[in-house]
């Protein structure tokens, strides 16, 4: 592995500023160098879907052997305009003004490096897949509204986690709520009782709705409350919006039912009606421990001297809609530290680690 290469390359990926629909430009320079490396390469225009400038890429390098997938995100989270990598003792960080953008574009340097590696050295490689997608940070929209219908692999390695060595093979189902309370405005002084409190309703209903982790495969969280008023009129419209995340379907089924519930108790005691709007995020992602893409990737973390774990994460990662669609999706650390936040950074070593791994996945025939 050119370790010099790879670091410059990650560095001049994560300059080429890609906010979360603002991809276009990083989108342009990827899909060049696969053009360059003599890929076969197409655009998956998701602007309707996901309010992106930029565009998903698909590419394939046809090889001898299972076609294997290889997944990263483009977008990074704010700051991430105007971003300069400093390299402190073999980490490479921010200047910390911005985000680093290791999130992902570590995952998709490794990935290029190791075509390019291929490629320049004329070596022998199975059929690989690319697929680069906009729009991961704000809700997976760029992978949930993919093309899949030219994919042929049945198995992927997601570049979108932190330890090296961490596999990730599970994922929750996840559900987004808006719940929206109807009451009866009237003057708070006069004639409060002539009113319907909204905002009260909602309250006791957030008191009685748990967060956190509930049991060993659900966490819940209440994030926002909204409504807008004077203090001397009873307030007929409150919001607020919630998520739940289970491992399980039917619990997660189960807690949102009782979250309704929960609501509908406070607003017959408050005399208020209410609109309670499920949004399904998604579905359970889990990837059996004895799959063959399983079992590959955890070989070749041995054969590197690794030896990996086999975990699960309640974040969400485009792994999850991989799954969806038939492909046995894997979500692997790449070594990226304290993502989101100006304090960023990771390790040169581990950085070589994920490309050389993501190398031997895609030599293997």
């Amino acid at each position: 592995m050119d370790t010099n290469r790879l670091t410059e390359r990650f560095m001049d990926y994560v300059r080429c500023d890609s906010e979360s629909r603002d991809e276009r430009r990083f989108c342009e320079k990827l899909e060049a160098e696969l053009v360059a490396l003599g890929l076969e390469v197409r655009r998956d225009d998701v602007s309707a879907s996901t309010g992106s400038n930029g565009f998903n890429i698909h590419a394939r390098l046809n090889g001898t052997g299972k076609p294997l997938l290889f997944s990263c995100h483009m977008d990074t989270v704010f700051p991430g305009k105007g971003i300069t990598p400093v390299i402190r003792d073999g980490v490479i960080c921010s200047d910390g003004t911005t985000i680093l953008g290791s999130d992902d574009k570590s995952g998709i340097a490794a990935v290029m490096e190791s075509l390019h590696r291929i490629v320049e050295g004329n070596l022998p490689h199975r059929t690989i897949e690319v697929m680069f997608t906009v729009c991961e940070e704000i809700g997976l929209l760029g992978s949930k509204n993919a093309d899949y219908s030219g994919v042929q692999s049945k198995g992927a390695i997601v570049l979108d986690s932190s330890m090296v060595g961490c596999v990730i093979n599970r994922a929750p189902a996840t559900a987004r709520i808006h719940a929206k309370v109807t009451g009866k405005s009237a003057h708070a002084a006069i004639s409060p009782d002539h009113g319907a409190h909204a905002l009260k309703a909602a309250c006791e209903a957030i008191a009685n709705i748990p967060c956190g982790y509930i049991g060993d495969n659900t966490v819940m969280n209440v994030g926002t409350l909204k409504c807008e008023g004077k203090t001397n009129v009873v307030p007929a419209l409150a919001e607020f919006d919630m998520e739940v995340r289970s491992f399980i379907k039917e619990e997660l089924e189960a807690h949102i039912s009782a979250c309704e519930e929960t609501l509908k108790k406070a607003c017959e005691h408050y005399g208020t009606s209410y609109v309670f709007d499920v949004d399904r995020q998604c579905d359970v992602l889990y990837v059996n421990e004895n799959s063959d893409t399983m079992l590959e990737l955890l070989n070749a973390y041995r054969e590197l001297g690794h030896e990996p774990t086999i975990s699960r994460t309640y974040g969400g990662s485009d792994a999850t809609w991989l799954f969806a669609h038939g492909i046995d999706a894997i979500n692997i650390g790449t070594g990226m530290e304290d993502v989101h936040g100006l304090s960023e950074h990771i390790n040169i070593e581990n950085m070589v680690t994920t490309a050389e791994l993501v190398f031997k996945l895609m030599c293997r025939q």
